[in-house]
């Protein structure tokens, strides 16, 4: 992070463009996200379309992305979560013919009967694949009794009923409405030079047509930014094809602050805390060890997407109904109040900070996070800073308003 420069290119294109400079790295990687996701979906857009329309994407009228940035030597990908999609190339050399493929992907649609139907038999055995999988099923069901009747409940993919309704018009409608410059971020990192940046991109807007009228596209339809007021359901056991229960502790979040830029303090809070009290070093922890009643695939995720929050705690036990009910009492009890002191907070601290600048090592995250972290507000290099400011007592009275039965759901998945 220390050898990171953070420059703004200047660009016609009504997005922010920047350049995450280390001239350590021999690849560059660019990265275009756009604020925009499954939840987003409206009541009459079918479930999916976010994810479909990444894939979509790709085709063009008289080539394919995927082979022209192959034909520079780019590596390329995308991907679509809850609120973002996100394209991105990683190359050696040919930087502003790759940055000129990236500006066409985002920016012309090649939407037909033909090849939107080739893609739903894709997606459908994408569905297909995840549904035979106990980790996809029993996360789904979790979701789904935190957030009733909520998009973010349903697969990002959709589901096999909900694409069969996506048509080339929808596509084109869905794609009209979201992608504009408001909703847009184009973030390169490594090795980056401005200037030739600078160049492709006022070159590919000279010839661009598609791109021009990008530029000046204008934002019609609101995103989703939390999501709708319900009732947690506590739990639920399902049967499936497994060699070992699952379980999984769903706990609800809700934000106190409407300001997007508090979501990452958060965030951040939220991974303290838990790494403080269910972490491999809290007694509590150690404890499921010596009784057999957790293993290594014990662990917690916390997601935070606008102002969608919630934690995920999971992994496989033979003894699932006794662990959960530890976990319950542990986490609505207040039994862990001990960990919450001012050395374990400065311990754990030390070490989040540690393993955010060594991951910022990786171009991939590095551009990832910085680009997410930029539709809230924030810069990459202010993160440090935000870990550092976090206190015993903020994270006391946060495990209070958050730690209590009506936002907390348990889920039993038993082998069939």
């Amino acid at each position: 992070m220390n050898n990171l420069e953070i420059k703004d290119i200047d660009s016609q294109l009504n997005f922010p463009v920047r350049a995450l400079i280390n001239q350590q790295f021999n690849q560059t990687y660019a990265l275009v996200m756009v604020d925009f996701g499954s939840v987003d979906t409206l009541a009459d857009f079918p479930a999916g379309i976010a994810h479909f329309l990444e894939h979509k994407l790709f085709a063009k009228p008289t080539y394919n992305s995927d082979q022209r940035f192959a034909q520079f030597g780019a590596e390329t990908n995308a991907f679509t979560s809850y609120t973002k999609t996100a394209f991105q190339f990683k190359c050696v050399g040919h930087v502003a013919e790759n940055v000129a493929t990236l500006l066409d992907l985002i920016s012309q649609t090649y939407f037909t009967k033909e090849n939107v139907a080739r893609e739903q038999a894709i997606i459908n055995q994408e569905i297909q694949m995840y549904a035979d999988m106990p980790d996809w099923m029993i996360e789904q069901t979790t979701l789904n009794n935190l957030f009733p009747q909520d998009p973010i409940a349903q697969d990002i993919a959709g589901s096999i009923q909900s694409i069969k309704k996506i048509t080339p018009q929808l596509l084109q409608q869905t794609y009209q409405q979201y992608y504009v410059p408001s909703n847009l971020r184009l973030y390169l990192a490594g090795q980056v030079n401005v200037s030739e940046v600078k160049a492709a991109i006022n070159q590919a807007l000279d010839k661009n047509i598609a791109l021009q009228q990008l530029t000046k596209r204008q934002e019609t339809v609101p995103l989703r930014l939390a999501p709708r007021k319900a009732v947690v359901h506590s739990q639920a056991v399902l049967s499936f094809k497994a060699q070992r229960p699952h379980f999984m502790v769903g706990i609800r979040v809700t934000p106190k602050a409407a300001n997007l830029s508090a979501m990452i303090l958060l965030q951040n809070q939220l991974d303290l805390l838990l790494e403080l009290i269910l972490g491999d070093m809290s007694k509590f922890h150690q404890n499921l060890i010596k009784e057999g009643l957790i293993d290594d695939s014990f662990g917690y995720n916390v997601v935070v997407e606008r102002q969608y929050a919630f934690i995920l705690i999971s992994g496989e036990s033979q003894h699932p109904q006794a662990l959960l009910a530890q976990i319950e009492s542990y986490l609505i009890q207040q039994q862990y109040c001990s960990e919450l002191t001012v050395d374990n907070l400065e311990l754990i601290r030390r070490d989040s900070i540690g393993a955010y600048l060594f991951a910022q090592d990786y171009l991939e995250n590095l551009t990832t996070e910085a680009c997410e972290l930029d539709f809230y507000g924030v810069a990459i290099n202010q993160v440090p800073r935000l870990l550092g400011q976090i206190q015993v007592s903020d994270l006391q009275s946060l495990a209070l308003e958050v730690l209590q039965s009506a936002n907390l759901t348990k889920t039993i998945l038993y082998p069939e």
